[in-house]
Protein backbone atom coordinates (compact mmCIF):
# COMPACT_ATOMS: atom_id res chain seq x y z
CA UNK A 1 0.00 0.00 0.00
CA UNK A 2 1.38 3.39 -0.99
CA UNK A 3 1.26 6.55 1.13
CA UNK A 4 -1.45 8.02 -1.10
CA UNK A 5 -3.69 4.95 -0.62
CA UNK A 6 -3.74 5.54 3.14
CA UNK A 7 -5.39 8.96 2.71
CA UNK A 8 -9.16 8.66 2.96
CA UNK A 9 -11.68 11.04 1.34
CA UNK A 10 -12.43 12.42 4.81
CA UNK A 11 -8.74 13.23 5.26
CA UNK A 12 -8.70 15.06 1.94
CA UNK A 13 -11.74 17.12 2.95
CA UNK A 14 -10.10 17.97 6.28
CA UNK A 15 -6.85 18.97 4.58
CA UNK A 16 -8.79 21.16 2.15
CA UNK A 17 -10.57 22.93 5.01
CA UNK A 18 -7.27 23.57 6.79
CA UNK A 19 -5.86 25.43 3.81
CA UNK A 20 -5.66 29.21 3.91
CA UNK A 21 -8.55 30.86 2.08
CA UNK A 22 -7.78 33.31 -0.70
CA UNK A 23 -10.79 35.36 -1.73
CA UNK A 24 -11.19 36.34 -5.37
CA UNK A 25 -13.10 39.58 -5.94
CA UNK A 26 -13.19 41.25 -9.37
CA UNK A 27 -9.86 39.80 -10.42
CA UNK A 28 -8.02 40.66 -7.18
CA UNK A 29 -6.87 38.22 -4.50
CA UNK A 30 -7.38 39.11 -0.83
CA UNK A 31 -6.61 37.53 2.54
CA UNK A 32 -8.95 38.66 5.30
CA UNK A 33 -7.87 36.56 8.27
CA UNK A 34 -5.06 38.26 10.28
CA UNK A 35 -3.69 34.89 11.44
CA UNK A 36 -3.45 33.76 7.82
CA UNK A 37 -1.61 36.98 6.95
CA UNK A 38 1.00 36.25 9.62
CA UNK A 39 1.27 32.60 8.55
CA UNK A 40 1.88 33.53 4.92
CA UNK A 41 4.63 35.95 5.88
CA UNK A 42 6.37 33.93 8.58
CA UNK A 43 6.14 30.41 7.13
CA UNK A 44 5.85 30.93 3.39
CA UNK A 45 7.67 34.25 2.80
CA UNK A 46 4.63 35.76 1.05
CA UNK A 47 4.40 39.48 1.85
CA UNK A 48 1.58 40.93 -0.25
CA UNK A 49 0.30 44.47 0.30
CA UNK A 50 -2.01 45.71 3.06
CA UNK A 51 -4.73 47.81 1.44
CA UNK A 52 -7.36 48.35 4.16
CA UNK A 53 -7.69 51.47 6.29
CA UNK A 54 -7.23 51.20 10.05
CA UNK A 55 -10.51 51.65 12.00
CA UNK A 56 -8.93 54.08 14.47
CA UNK A 57 -6.93 55.99 11.82
CA UNK A 58 -9.15 56.05 8.74
CA UNK A 59 -8.01 59.42 7.34
CA UNK A 60 -4.42 58.49 6.48
CA UNK A 61 -2.69 56.13 4.09
CA UNK A 62 0.77 55.81 5.66
CA UNK A 63 -0.17 52.76 7.72
CA UNK A 64 -2.72 50.31 6.31
CA UNK A 65 -4.29 47.10 7.55
CA UNK A 66 -6.43 44.12 6.58
CA UNK A 67 -7.17 42.92 3.92
CA UNK A 68 -3.90 41.77 2.40
CA UNK A 69 -3.86 41.91 -1.40
CA UNK A 70 -1.64 39.40 -3.17
CA UNK A 71 0.08 39.67 -6.50
CA UNK A 72 -1.16 37.15 -9.04
CA UNK A 73 2.26 35.49 -8.99
CA UNK A 74 2.00 35.06 -5.23
CA UNK A 75 -1.48 33.56 -5.51
CA UNK A 76 -0.40 31.17 -8.27
CA UNK A 77 2.53 29.94 -6.20
CA UNK A 78 0.36 29.34 -3.14
CA UNK A 79 -2.25 27.46 -5.16
CA UNK A 80 0.35 25.33 -6.94
CA UNK A 81 2.06 24.37 -3.68
CA UNK A 82 -1.28 23.46 -2.08
CA UNK A 83 -0.97 25.97 0.74
CA UNK A 84 -4.17 27.83 -0.10
CA UNK A 85 -7.53 27.41 -1.77
CA UNK A 86 -9.37 30.00 -3.83
CA UNK A 87 -12.87 31.16 -2.89
CA UNK A 88 -15.25 33.26 -4.96
CA UNK A 89 -15.98 36.40 -2.91
CA UNK A 90 -18.03 38.34 -5.44
CA UNK A 91 -21.42 37.08 -4.29
CA UNK A 92 -23.19 39.18 -1.64
CA UNK A 93 -23.37 37.87 1.91
CA UNK A 94 -26.48 36.00 2.97
CA UNK A 95 -28.94 37.63 5.39
CA UNK A 96 -28.10 36.62 8.98
CA UNK A 97 -30.26 34.03 10.69
CA UNK A 98 -32.07 34.84 13.98
CA UNK A 99 -29.60 32.68 15.91
CA UNK A 100 -26.68 34.58 14.39
CA UNK A 101 -28.27 37.95 15.23
CA UNK A 102 -28.85 36.81 18.81
CA UNK A 103 -25.25 35.57 19.09
CA UNK A 104 -23.91 38.87 17.76
CA UNK A 105 -26.04 40.92 20.17
CA UNK A 106 -24.87 38.79 23.08
CA UNK A 107 -21.28 39.35 21.99
CA UNK A 108 -21.84 43.12 21.91
CA UNK A 109 -23.40 43.06 25.40
CA UNK A 110 -20.47 41.09 26.81
CA UNK A 111 -17.98 43.46 25.20
CA UNK A 112 -19.87 46.45 26.61
CA UNK A 113 -19.82 45.00 30.12
CA UNK A 114 -16.10 44.15 29.89
CA UNK A 115 -15.30 47.70 28.82
CA UNK A 116 -17.34 49.10 31.71
CA UNK A 117 -15.25 47.13 34.19
CA UNK A 118 -12.04 48.19 32.44
CA UNK A 119 -13.14 51.83 32.49
CA UNK A 120 -13.97 51.73 36.20
CA UNK A 121 -10.65 50.11 37.08
CA UNK A 122 -8.75 52.70 35.02
CA UNK A 123 -10.62 55.51 36.80
CA UNK A 124 -9.80 54.02 40.21
CA UNK A 125 -6.15 53.64 39.24
CA UNK A 126 -6.10 57.28 38.13
CA UNK A 127 -7.58 58.29 41.51
CA UNK A 128 -4.90 56.31 43.35
CA UNK A 129 -2.16 58.10 41.40
CA UNK A 130 -3.63 61.50 42.24
CA UNK A 131 -4.70 60.67 45.82
CA UNK A 132 -2.41 63.28 47.48
CA UNK A 133 -3.86 66.03 45.27
CA UNK A 134 -7.40 64.84 45.99
CA UNK A 135 -6.80 64.92 49.75
CA UNK A 136 -5.20 68.35 49.55
CA UNK A 137 -8.15 69.63 47.54
CA UNK A 138 -10.61 68.29 50.09
CA UNK A 139 -8.63 69.91 52.91
CA UNK A 140 -8.71 73.25 51.14
CA UNK A 141 -12.44 72.90 50.53
CA UNK A 142 -13.09 72.17 54.20
CA UNK A 143 -10.98 75.12 55.29
CA UNK A 144 -12.90 77.46 53.03
CA UNK A 145 -16.18 76.05 54.32
CA UNK A 146 -15.15 76.61 57.94
CA UNK A 147 -13.95 80.12 57.19
CA UNK A 148 -17.29 80.94 55.62
CA UNK A 149 -19.01 79.66 58.74
CA UNK A 150 -16.56 81.56 60.94
CA UNK A 151 -15.67 78.38 62.82
CA UNK A 152 -12.17 77.66 61.53
CA UNK A 153 -10.56 79.03 64.73
CA UNK A 154 -12.54 76.56 66.80
CA UNK A 155 -11.73 73.48 64.69
CA UNK A 156 -10.31 70.30 66.24
CA UNK A 157 -6.79 68.98 66.14
CA UNK A 158 -4.81 68.20 63.02
CA UNK A 159 -5.35 64.47 63.50
CA UNK A 160 -9.09 64.94 63.53
CA UNK A 161 -8.88 67.09 60.40
CA UNK A 162 -6.82 64.47 58.62
CA UNK A 163 -9.38 61.84 59.54
CA UNK A 164 -12.20 63.98 58.19
CA UNK A 165 -10.63 64.26 54.74
CA UNK A 166 -9.86 60.57 54.25
CA UNK A 167 -10.81 59.28 50.83
CA UNK A 168 -11.72 55.68 50.00
CA UNK A 169 -11.14 55.03 46.30
CA UNK A 170 -12.91 51.67 46.29
CA UNK A 171 -16.16 53.15 47.62
CA UNK A 172 -16.45 55.76 44.84
CA UNK A 173 -19.47 55.14 42.63
CA UNK A 174 -18.20 55.36 39.06
CA UNK A 175 -21.04 55.51 36.52
CA UNK A 176 -21.04 53.07 33.61
CA UNK A 177 -20.16 54.28 30.12
CA UNK A 178 -22.88 54.17 27.49
CA UNK A 179 -22.78 51.96 24.42
CA UNK A 180 -22.14 55.08 22.30
CA UNK A 181 -18.72 55.46 23.96
CA UNK A 182 -17.58 51.84 23.77
CA UNK A 183 -15.35 50.35 21.11
CA UNK A 184 -16.92 47.94 18.64
CA UNK A 185 -15.23 44.74 17.51
CA UNK A 186 -14.93 44.77 13.72
CA UNK A 187 -14.70 41.38 12.07
CA UNK A 188 -12.08 41.19 9.34
CA UNK A 189 -13.67 37.97 8.13
CA UNK A 190 -17.26 36.79 8.25
CA UNK A 191 -17.44 34.49 11.32
CA UNK A 192 -20.68 32.94 10.07
CA UNK A 193 -19.68 32.27 6.49
CA UNK A 194 -21.62 29.21 5.42
CA UNK A 195 -20.25 26.37 3.34
CA UNK A 196 -22.71 27.04 0.55
CA UNK A 197 -21.33 30.57 0.14
CA UNK A 198 -17.77 29.23 -0.26
CA UNK A 199 -17.63 28.56 -3.98
CA UNK A 200 -14.30 27.30 -5.25
CA UNK A 201 -13.25 28.88 -8.54
CA UNK A 202 -10.64 28.06 -11.15
CA UNK A 203 -7.54 30.23 -11.34
CA UNK A 204 -6.78 31.14 -14.94
CA UNK A 205 -3.32 32.57 -14.47
CA UNK A 206 -0.83 32.63 -16.12
CA UNK A 207 -2.12 32.75 -19.68
CA UNK A 208 0.26 34.83 -21.79
CA UNK A 209 3.95 34.17 -22.37
CA UNK A 210 4.87 37.22 -20.29
CA UNK A 211 2.74 36.01 -17.37
CA UNK A 212 4.30 32.54 -17.54
CA UNK A 213 7.77 34.11 -17.45
CA UNK A 214 6.91 36.29 -14.44
CA UNK A 215 5.53 33.28 -12.55
CA UNK A 216 8.61 31.19 -13.33
CA UNK A 217 10.97 33.97 -12.22
CA UNK A 218 8.95 34.60 -9.06
CA UNK A 219 8.92 30.91 -8.13
CA UNK A 220 12.64 30.42 -8.83
CA UNK A 221 13.68 33.38 -6.67
CA UNK A 222 11.23 32.32 -3.96
CA UNK A 223 12.65 28.81 -3.92
CA UNK A 224 16.11 30.31 -3.46
CA UNK A 225 14.89 31.74 -0.13
CA UNK A 226 14.20 35.35 -1.11
CA UNK A 227 11.25 37.56 -0.19
CA UNK A 228 9.62 39.31 -3.15
CA UNK A 229 7.31 42.29 -3.49
CA UNK A 230 6.05 44.33 -6.42
CA UNK A 231 8.78 46.36 -8.09
CA UNK A 232 6.59 48.77 -10.05
CA UNK A 233 7.60 51.80 -7.98
CA UNK A 234 11.24 51.14 -8.90
CA UNK A 235 10.60 50.48 -12.59
CA UNK A 236 10.91 46.69 -12.35
CA UNK A 237 8.77 43.60 -11.96
CA UNK A 238 9.84 42.52 -8.47
CA UNK A 239 11.92 43.75 -5.56
CA UNK A 240 14.07 40.95 -4.14
CA UNK A 241 14.92 40.94 -0.41
CA UNK A 242 17.37 38.70 1.45
CA UNK A 243 14.99 38.59 4.42
CA UNK A 244 11.73 40.05 5.67
CA UNK A 245 11.17 43.48 4.03
CA UNK A 246 10.40 44.95 7.45
CA UNK A 247 14.03 44.31 8.44
CA UNK A 248 16.02 44.43 5.19
CA UNK A 249 16.37 46.64 2.13
CA UNK A 250 15.93 45.06 -1.29
CA UNK A 251 19.14 43.79 -2.91
CA UNK A 252 17.83 43.46 -6.46
CA UNK A 253 15.34 44.96 -8.89
CA UNK A 254 14.16 42.02 -10.99
CA UNK A 255 13.15 42.86 -14.57
CA UNK A 256 11.61 40.05 -16.62
CA UNK A 257 12.63 40.05 -20.29
CA UNK A 258 12.00 37.26 -22.86
CA UNK A 259 15.03 35.03 -23.32
CA UNK A 260 15.53 35.70 -27.06
CA UNK A 261 14.53 39.38 -27.07
CA UNK A 262 17.15 41.79 -28.43
CA UNK A 263 17.94 44.77 -26.23
CA UNK A 264 19.20 48.16 -27.32
CA UNK A 265 22.32 49.53 -25.65
CA UNK A 266 20.37 52.52 -24.37
CA UNK A 267 17.93 50.17 -22.58
CA UNK A 268 20.83 48.47 -20.81
CA UNK A 269 22.29 51.86 -19.82
CA UNK A 270 18.88 53.02 -18.56
CA UNK A 271 18.49 49.93 -16.38
CA UNK A 272 22.02 50.32 -15.04
CA UNK A 273 21.41 53.94 -14.10
CA UNK A 274 18.08 52.97 -12.55
CA UNK A 275 19.79 50.55 -10.19
CA UNK A 276 22.55 53.03 -9.40
CA UNK A 277 20.08 55.78 -8.44
CA UNK A 278 18.29 53.58 -5.90
CA UNK A 279 21.45 51.74 -4.78
CA UNK A 280 20.30 48.32 -5.96
CA UNK A 281 21.50 45.75 -8.44
CA UNK A 282 19.36 45.29 -11.55
CA UNK A 283 18.64 41.63 -12.24
CA UNK A 284 17.60 40.82 -15.81
CA UNK A 285 15.55 37.63 -15.57
CA UNK A 286 14.63 35.36 -18.49
CA UNK A 287 12.97 31.98 -18.77
CA UNK A 288 14.59 29.59 -21.21
CA UNK A 289 11.81 27.27 -22.39
CA UNK A 290 14.27 24.89 -24.05
CA UNK A 291 16.22 24.30 -20.83
CA UNK A 292 13.18 24.90 -18.62
CA UNK A 293 15.23 27.14 -16.35
CA UNK A 294 15.56 30.78 -15.37
CA UNK A 295 18.70 32.69 -16.30
CA UNK A 296 19.91 35.87 -14.61
CA UNK A 297 22.14 38.74 -15.69
CA UNK A 298 23.09 41.39 -13.13
CA UNK A 299 23.84 45.03 -13.98
CA UNK A 300 25.82 47.39 -11.76
CA UNK A 301 26.59 50.94 -12.85
CA UNK A 302 30.19 51.90 -12.12
CA UNK A 303 29.96 55.47 -13.37
CA UNK A 304 33.20 55.22 -15.37
CA UNK A 305 33.43 56.68 -18.84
Amino acid sequence: MSADDSITPQDEILQEKQKICLFLAHGNIFVWNPNDVCTLRERHRIVGTLVGCLPRLPRQNAHLGIPLQLMKEEASLLLETGVCRLIDDTKPLMSPKPAQVSCFQELRRNQHQEQIEMYREERREEMRRHLPKILEGRKAKKRKLKESQKSYEESGSTAEEEEEVSFDVESVNIPAISTDHTMVQLFTENPWREKRTEVAVEWNFPLSEQEVMRCQVFRDLWERGYFLTSGCKFGGDFLVYPGDPSRYHAFFIAICIPHHKKMAAMDVVAMGRLGSNVKKTVLICSFDTEKDSVTYTSLQWTGIG
